[in-house]
């Protein structure tokens, strides 16, 4: 079979198209692939999700090249009009007619382009190569082999949109074998067959198989979001275009409702975050501080009440707390322990809502009443002897009556 003519090659802003199946099959019902004489339909190649639309009115739910460059569509179908379709509007020989979901392309086209001018100008500028591309439905992301700082970074994204700003032209062809070789040019990988190159002028040089805006000005805008670093390698995650500007406002919506709920102009919203940082580490400190005067308090209390007791061994204490921390909750513990408790536990939550336990032991195996927690009322946790530590759903009143039942 012959490869398939790739209209999106020269035809990127077409979005409808006419072709002869070549041939049609099924492997799945409800799905059925596709070889067309010609496509308009960019398949999945490149690092590049691939377009989306119809064929002879059914959807295309995927499009593949192979190594022949023979490119298959799948479309969906109603399973129990997979036969019918396959002999009839998909019958080898017929014309189908394509659509190109055109949203979707260009979105592609103009994030496409924007990683080339970053690429470029970070292969121009750096001299770092692009070692990993991939254009989602979402965003892009793009690994370049050095590491950017932050001044490196507010340099390459201004750099970056000077280059849409100037609306220079970009160019995609394939040039003679001859030109090819004087021609200094990006690759990713080594390519077989013949080699596509796409030119933004001034800035980048390229070997690509997508299709791409035809000037830089229609990018609108390119915009770095995230940047992670790993020790030799940096990744970017970018947007542009009118994903970049959808992202924009997404962020926007977001900055005014934080803005508006701390009360604090957007200019200065980092202010107001660390307001509120500042004054929640002062809560937590006088929380932790009124906490530990409510142990010390309770720990006497206990040590009046069992005062009079000759020892406590083989006694067991355990209390229920409707609000302790879990450092609180485990010094609370400890301190039971040391006093000689066989077993020592504190429950922290409420009957409706369920308990977080800490239990304790005094030269006793603390497994033991974690064991009965878990056989009576599938209480979920483990741990050592000296302590374990769990979650169980069951009154106050069941768990007291269980644990004492132990002996």
């Amino acid at each position: 079979m012959k490869e398939t003519i790739r209209l999106y090659d020269t035809q990127p802003y077409d979005t409808e198209f006419d072709a002869a199946i070549l041939s049609s099959r099924s492997e799945t019902p409800g799905e059925i692939l596709v070889v067309l004489s010609a496509t308009l339909f960019f398949p999945e190649e490149g690092g590049q999700t691939p377009d989306r639309g119809t064929l002879a009115g059914l959807r295309v739910a995927d499009v593949q090249i192979s190594r022949d460059l023979i490119i298959t569509h799948t479309l969906k179908v109603d399973p129990k009009e997979t036969d019918t379709a396959l002999a009839t509007i998909l019958a080898p020989g017929q014309n189908v007619h394509g659509v190109l979901d055109w949203q979707h392309r260009y979105s592609n086209m103009q994030n496409h382009s924007g990683e080339h001018i970053l690429s470029g100008l970070l292969h121009n500028l750096w001299g770092y190569e692009n070692v990993g591309f991939r254009l989602s439905d979402n965003t892009v992301t793009l690994d370049t082999s050095g590491i950017l700082s932050e001044g490196d970074l507010l340099s390459l994204e201004e750099k970056a949109n000077e280059a849409v700003w100037s609306n220079v032209p970009i160019t995609c062809e394939y040039p003679p074998e001859e030109s090819l070789r004087h021609l200094d040019y990006r690759s990713k990988k080594e390519i077989d067959g013949r080699i596509r190159i796409v030119t933004i002028e001034g800035i980048d040089v390229c070997a690509c198989c997508a299709p791409h805006v035809q000037r830089t000005g229609e990018i609108g805008l390119i915009k770095i979001l995230a940047v992670d670093r790993s020790k030799d390698s940096t990744r970017l995650t970018i947007v542009c275009g009118r994903r970049a500007l959808l992202e924009m406002q997404k962020r926007q919506r977001q900055l005014e409702k934080a803005s508006h709920l701390m009360n604090e102009p957007q200019e200065t919203i980092s202010s107001g975050v660390q307001r509120l940082l500042t004054e929640v580490a002062e809560l937590k400190e006088t929380c932790r501080s009124r906490e530990q005067q409510y142990l010390e308090a309770r720990l006497a209390q206990i040590r009046a009440q069992f005062s009079g007791s000759s020892s406590l061994f083989g006694r067991d204490l355990y209390l229920f707390e409707q609000d302790l921390s879990v450092l609180s909750q485990r010094s609370f513990m400890n301190a039971l322990c040391e006093m000689g408790w066989r077993f020592a536990g504190v429950f922290v939550g409420s009957d409706a809502g369920g308990w977080k336990y800490l239990i304790g032991g005094r030269g006793a195996d603390a497994r033991i009443p974690n064991g009965i927690l878990r056989d009576a009322f599938q209480a979920r946790g483990g741990g050592k002897p000296e302590m374990v530590q769990g979650t169980v759903m069951a009154s106050e009143e069941a768990l007291l009556r269980a644990l004492s039942e132990k002996d």
